[in-house]
């Protein structure tokens, strides 16, 4: 607030032209303050050019900004790179090449890990830019902050890259003979994103941008992602079925490996001590000529691809009762 005694002697002397800095270095070495000199400065310009001081922004202020911002971009990462990594996993199990050794990686874990990512992060990350649009829109001067251009430029280079990268592979792969459908569909998924990324945020920048239609298609695209996702893995009660299963093939492989280091095959199992996960009894034990016997369990589910994960096709196995074969002196397949 402008100092009332002061208030004259300042009108007085800017109306003969004094200069702000000789009044300020004047009166404060008269003895005052020199809040109430400036304010009392800035009121008469105020009230000679008829517009308002702007007021700079508090350090708060922008730490919020940068809070939000990071908060936005660290969640639109955490989720475009999971529904491109789902489209590949989607796209290598409906498409498989022959030519390019299979990845070893737990297909069903991999794809639920990737459709919880996107539940948890796109969700967050539309609550934070409706947030930070809605602030935008209340005080527009905050479309010219630092903090916002400066991580809305970063987020904008990371798009080029994968952009740039994704053009650059896909020239590779094809003077190299390498092109396949398959592969395509990877370059058209990773241009897709990070094209869409990069066109919003380009114009996020310049204030002409379509928030609601990028939004709608960020959602309509991890939907049908995670619905296609779910199709393949199951609900969570299949998938919970196929863990048991997963449970009795180890039991079985841990049986198999003690049978195999014991000089004699044994009477029964109860030495072991394993049973199966959901109902308790024990696994079922055939004795054969020699050293041959068998293994039994009752499954819950198909294996996934006639194998289930981290094991050969040796343990492949119906729904319902299913037997392995095993002989003592053999190494136990993985």
């Amino acid at each position: 607030m402008p100092n009332p005694e002061l208030e004259p002697f300042v009108a007085a002397a800017k109306q003969r032209g004094v200069g702000d800095e000789f009044l300020a270095a004047l009166l404060t070495r008269r003895g005052w303050p020199a809040d109430d000199v400036y304010n009392t400065l800035a009121d008469w310009w105020e009230r000679d050019t008829g517009i308002a001081l702007p007021t700079r922004r508090s350090a708060a202020e922008n730490a919020r900004d940068a809070f939000l911002y990071l908060l936005a971009f660290s969640t639109l990462a955490t989720w475009a790179f999971a529904l491109g990594s789902l489209c590949f996993r989607l796209i290598e199990h409906w498409l498989p090449d022959a030519v390019v050794s299979p990845y070893a990686y737990n297909f069903r874990a991999t794809v639920t890990c990737q459709m919880a990512s996107i539940l948890v992060a796109l969700p967050i990350y539309l609550w934070v830019m409706r947030l930070i649009l809605r602030e935008t829109r209340a005080n527009p001067d905050r479309i010219g902050s630092g903090v916002r251009k400066w991580l809305t430029y970063l987020a904008l280079l990371l798009a080029a890259i994968g952009v740039v990268s994704d053009l650059v592979c896909f020239v590779d792969y094809f003077l190299r003979g390498e092109l396949t459908v398959r592969f395509a569909l990877k370059c058209v998924t990773v241009l897709a994103i990070c094209g869409g990324v990069f066109r919003y945020y380009f114009g996020f920048l310049r204030g002409r941008t379509n928030n609601q239609a990028f939004g709608i298609l960020g959602v309509a695209s991890a939907t049908a992602a995670v619905c296609l996702g779910l199709s393949v893995t199951g609900t969570p009660r299949v998938q919970r079925r196929i863990e048991a299963d997963n449970r009795r093939i180890q039991d079985l492989r841990t049986i198999a490996n003690s049978i195999s280091s014991s000089a004699t095959l044994p009477e029964s199992l109860e030495k072991f001590g394993m049973t199966d996960p959901e109902t308790k009894r024990p696994y079922e034990y055939l004795p054969k000529t020699g050293d041959r016997y068998e293994l039994c369990a009752t499954f819950a589910e198909a294996s996934e691809s006639g194998a289930p994960p981290y094991g050969s096709r040796f343990w492949a196995h119906p729904a319902g009762r299913a037997c392995f074969a095993f002989e003592r002196t053999r190494p136990v397949p993985w």
